[in-house]
């Protein structure tokens, strides 16, 4: 198939976190009648919801697939999210799906403040026995922060207060689905609905790579509807392994400008009925979004920033934690000010009530855990924040979370996670902690590790008493023994903490979903047989290893003081090699991801390739290096390894070699790439200096055998044939050279534009190569005839890494190519699949050519002009039509009225006018086109003829034409009266007595006089 190949993007890593809050979301994937929300026999599933610059998306949390996304309208950036789930009202009696011990405190406590209220003035309108004010959010902010002060709440009568309350939560209650809301800079609050729908596989059993063409169709379909809200809504098709279609979208349910200052907090309640929103200037506003008022305009004491809000689940009070550590707590009826103090210094990350809502604990960046008791004075007007205790964490704070008010979860700035229980009057117990990655010890490690956010897993809020996929969310909070955590951190992963299974008092990282590459630098494969999939390099310290697709990383190599730049993989995907600007060369047990062997004193400057010989035993395993210092270096590990598998040396420690061969001055600049032969028998090289040096391996010995000439500019990538003495070689010249190892000459050259080269790899049996450039174009090369078969611009930036999969088992080819905009995308080979495809509609329409000569011959003209319209033939359509008028005009115009124009589709419509169109053009074929015409016309009511699509570029030649054949015909037939008084007036003269032009038998006539008189003379 060479020169006829077929690519496309089978699936991409983009970025998806920037380091902001995180919130959860369980949505329904199994019952198609719980499209938005959910019901008691759904099994949802926990879905991470978070933002990348003005972008917000909806992640499953187990595989990290992006579920779907939402771009704001405007260039903005969010500061803050949050995300509910509004559970379906359970069939019993109609009662909501949360408690009813919530529900009963709720209409308590609206009881209780409407006997406490008392009135003089009228009072705006209200639900009633809500015992909260509603006001329009389009209302001016100032007029809301005086109607505040005039509020009266309407007496309730105790015998009826319970079913007047619970009436209007359920009038003020959110509709049952999962909300987003997101609080941005320029002021704005969006709230997004997500909804999950499930629809019935397109066929009975599609294959994979149709499976994603079935979720794409309808994706895109989907997409095209939730296009009213702009092309910032985005749609996402899932195939579920029972073969179900899952579509997910996102879509802007609405937005308003919510503050004067920017929005640094959102936050919903429990129920999902109030938004709570914050912003730098220090105020805070309550909504109810789903009913459009503003229901509260609070002022704090204070004018800072509101770094943290906590509503208890009786939404009796709420508190409000400030940038500058004061804590202000509000009655959420009241709307009054209860309780104010400053009992931190720096910012507050987390507060929580406790049961009894007599006590606030906070936790702030001042590493003060504060536990503050509310006293209320008798009258209940005036009350202050009393601190009864206060502890000292041991972590620098950076984020915090309650889980419960005993449970209190803290991440520190050098990435340490704790866990501790709290109680009023005992110590605090550390239960758990995550230990310092060993990164933070380095002087500019710690911005990577710094955690950013925290989140309890297993508990999305809403969903009280619901069964998740992998978890059963309860009212009760979790066990210290379950509980489970979602990290961010400063370098955009989100981090899954789970409790160890060998030591119960630390956590282990379950996985890692990785929000952010940054710039790609190297991605190295493992082999098929392998658990692992692929290394990915990043401008990073660290390199990650995946197992499979997406961007979920298993494990995580931690050891280097700088940027790695470069890996290799081994054959058997036992070990990996780094190289670093530290200049260390690190060799990696992929089971343990340890360093095992270190290679010292080889390099002066940073590592820029690595690679493996290609014929590797248990002791003969060979790694060669390249640096900047111009230095190429052999390093001996199959010894050393060797050693360690038979466990003649403790598995903890770290063997340090000297490598075992080299060439100082290899090249006279820098050395970008070095390439191994399959045969082990030449390395190549290349760099600055515009030469590949060709080196000989002779006794884990090196030896220049040549140095190849011939491009203008440095030397960016090498890569040996597999199958033929061949080696190609990559310019930042824009060109790719093909070289023979035999005549050490150059034997092909291929270059479109001088666009610099990166990376060059062969695939197909070594047919075929692929390259990618500076402008992040992929293309892929014939050999054969030095020409580009197929080009993409498939990144915006210069594309740095660049691997080649082909899978013997299945027969793919994948490229993975990374950049430096942070993209990593995997391109597969459909060439077999495209070749059977265009087979396959060749036999068919073969098959339905032939029946349609089948039909004609026949005279089965129904038949016939179908099969021709489904074949899109327009001859053959006309011939049909010509041949049926011939036959039978009358059969041919009464069966297109009533059966065959009244059964076409929209699309088999715009096909016969598009037809008809061409037809009219032809003076031969006019009068076809006019009878479809005509039948058209006579068969549709107008308004469904108008609403075929692209009915109006269709409608104006069809007019212009048929009037101008219109007009031929009539002058056609004026013309044919000359003919006959041409003829008449040569005719040979008739013997009759009637004057000219008179025929026999059309009566008497007057005689004219003139007539009369010359006959009578």
């Amino acid at each position: 198939m060479e020169g006829k190949n077929c690519f496309r993007t089978r699936w991409t890593q983009e970025p998806i976190f920037s380091g902001g809050a995180l919130a959860s979301l369980a949505l329904p994937v199994s019952d198609p009648a719980a499209s938005s929300a959910l019901s008691t026999s759904a099994a949802p599933e926990e879905c991470l919801v978070m933002a990348c610059g003005d972008t917000v998306n909806v992640v499953r949390a187990t595989s990290g697939e992006v579920l779907c996304r939402y771009t704001l309208p405007v260039e903005d950036v969010i500061l803050h999210i949050d995300a509910v789930t509004v559970p379906k009202a359970s069939d019993d009696g109609g009662k909501d799906a949360t408690s009813g011990d919530e529900g009963e405190a709720r209409a308590k406590r609206d009881a209780s403040a409407a006997e406490k209220s008392a009135t003089t003035k009228k009072a705006p309108k209200k639900k009633a026995g809500a015992g909260k004010t509603v006001k329009p959010i389009e209302e001016d902010e100032e007029n809301a922060g005086q109607a505040e002060k005039k509020v009266a709440v309407p007496s309730v009568a105790a015998s009826s207060s319970d079913a007047a309350a619970s009436q209007g939560d359920r009038e003020l209650a959110a509709p049952a689905g999962s909300y987003v809301a997101v609080g941005t800079r320029s002021l704005q609050v969006y709230v997004l609905r997500v909804d999950a729908r499930v629809e019935s596989p397109a066929s009975p059993s599609p294959s994979p790579s149709a499976e994603k063409g079935v979720a794409a169709d309808a994706a895109s379909e989907k997409g095209n509807a939730a296009g009213a809200e702009g092309d910032d809504a985005d749609v996402v098709g899932a195939a579920t392994a029972s073969g179900t279609l899952v579509l997910y979208s996102i879509e802007l349910q609405r937005n308003w400008t919510a503050a004067q200052h920017a929005i640094s907090v959102v936050h919903f309640s429990q129920s999902g009925t109030y938004l709570v929103s914050g912003a730098t200037d220090g105020s805070v506003k309550v909504w109810n979004v789903f009913h459009h008022h503003l229901t509260h305009n609070l002022v704090c004491a204070h004018s800072s920033l509101v770094q943290s809000v906590c509503l208890d689940p009786s939404e009796a009070y709420l508190a409000v934690g400030s940038f500058e550590g004061h804590v202000t707590v509000f009655d959420f009826v009241a709307k009054r000010i209860v309780a104010a103090g400053r009992p931190h210094v720096q910012a507050v990350e987390s507060m929580i009530f406790n049961d009894a809502l007599t006590h606030v604990y906070s936790i702030a960046r001042d590493r003060r855990l504060a536990l503050n008791k509310m006293m209320f004075s008798e009258n209940r007007k005036s009350t202050e924040l009393k601190e009864v205790r206060a502890i000292a964490v041991k972590e620098h704070v950076s984020s915090a979370a309650f889980e419960s008010a005993g449970l209190l979860h803290v991440g520190a700035m050098d990435g340490v996670v704790s866990t501790y229980r709290v109680s009023e009057d005992e110590a605090v117990q550390l239960v758990r902690r995550l230990p310092k990655p060993p990164s933070a010890d380095a002087e500019d490690g710690a911005e990577e590790a710094f955690v950013r956010s925290l989140l309890v897993a297993g508990v999305p809020k809403g969903t009280n008493m619901r069964r998740l996929r992998d978890s059963v969310v309860q009212d009760a909070p979790h066990a210290p023994d379950t509980s489970s955590l979602y990290v961010g951190d400063a370098g955009f992963s989100i981090q899954h903490l789970c409790p160890s299974s060998a030591e119960r008092s630390q956590y282990e990282v379950a996985r890692t979903v990785v929000g952010f590459l940054d710039q790609l630098l190297d991605v190295k494969l493992f082999p098929e047989a392998s658990p692992l999939h692929r290394a990915v390099v990043t401008n990073s310290k660290d390199v990650r290893l995946y197992a499979s697709d997406g961007c979920v990383s298993s494990k995580t190599l931690r050891g280097h003081s700088d940027v790695v730049l470069c890996c290799a993989v081994s054959s058997n995907g036992a070990w990996i090699a780094t190289g670093a600007k530290d200049k260390e060369v690190r060799v990696w047990s992929t089971e343990s991801c340890e360093t095992v062997v270190r290679g010292v004193g080889g390099h002066t400057a940073e590592v820029t390739s690595l690679s493996f010989n290609g014929r590797q035993t248990d002791t003969y395993l060979l790694l060669f290096s390249v640096s900047s210092d111009e230095n190429v270096r052999m390093w001996d590990i199959g010894v050393p390894l060797a050693e360690r598998v038979s466990a003649k040396q403790p598995r903890s420690r770290v063997e340090e070699i000297q490598h075992r061969s080299g060439v100082n001055a290899a090249h006279t600049g820098p050395i970008y790439t070095v390439a191994v032969a399959p045969n082990d028998q030449y390395v190549a090289t290349g760099g600055k200096d515009k030469s590949v040096n060709v080196w000989n391996i002779t006794g884990k010995k090196m030896y220049r055998e040549a140095s190849l000439k011939g491009h203008r500019r440095g030397i960016s990538s090498l890569a040996f044939s597999p199958v033929d003495r061949v080696l190609a070689s990559a310019s930042n010249d824009g060109s790719v050279r093909l070289w023979s190892l035999v005549s050490l000459t150059c034997l092909k050259s291929m270059q479109v534009d001088r666009t610099s080269v990166l990376q060059v790899g062969f695939f197909n049996n070594g047919t075929q190569i692929v390259t990618s450039n500076a402008e992040g174009v992929l293309r892929v090369w014939a050999i054969a005839s030095s020409e580009s078969v197929w080009a993409a611009e498939a990144h915006t930036e210069k594309i740095w890494a660049l691997a080649v999969e082909e899978r013997p088992s299945s027969g793919e080819t994948i490229f993975y190519s990374g950049a430096a905009d942070g993209v990593l995308i995997a391109t597969e080979d459909y060439t077999a699949e495209e070749v059977a495809r265009v087979k396959e509609d060749r036999h068919q329409m073969i098959l339905q050519e032939q029946a349609l000569s089948n039909a004609l011959r026949k005279g089965e003209f129904s038949e016939a002009f179908m099969l021709a319209l489904r074949l899109s033939h327009p001859r053959h359509l006309r011939q049909v039509l010509v041949r049926w008028c011939a036959k039978d005009a009358r059969q041919c115009e009464n069966t297109l009225r009533g059966e065959l124009l009244p059964a076409l589709d929209a699309e088999q419509m715009t096909r016969l006018l598009q037809y008809t169109r061409e037809w009219i053009t032809n003076s031969r074929h006019c009068t076809v086109a006019t009878l479809v015409l005509y039948v058209l016309i006579s068969s549709h009511h107008f308004e469904a003829v108008a609403q075929v699509p692209s009915m109006a570029s269709l409608i104006e030649p069809l007019l212009a034409y048929t009037r101008k054949h219109s007009q031929r015909q009539h002058d056609l037939l004026r013309r044919t009266y000359y003919i006959d008084y041409v003829i008449r007036g040569l005719a040979p003269n008739v013997l009759t007595s009637l004057p000219p032009f008179v025929h026999h038998g059309e009566g008497r006539r007057e005689e004219p006089p003139l007539a009369k008189r010359m006959r009578v003379e």
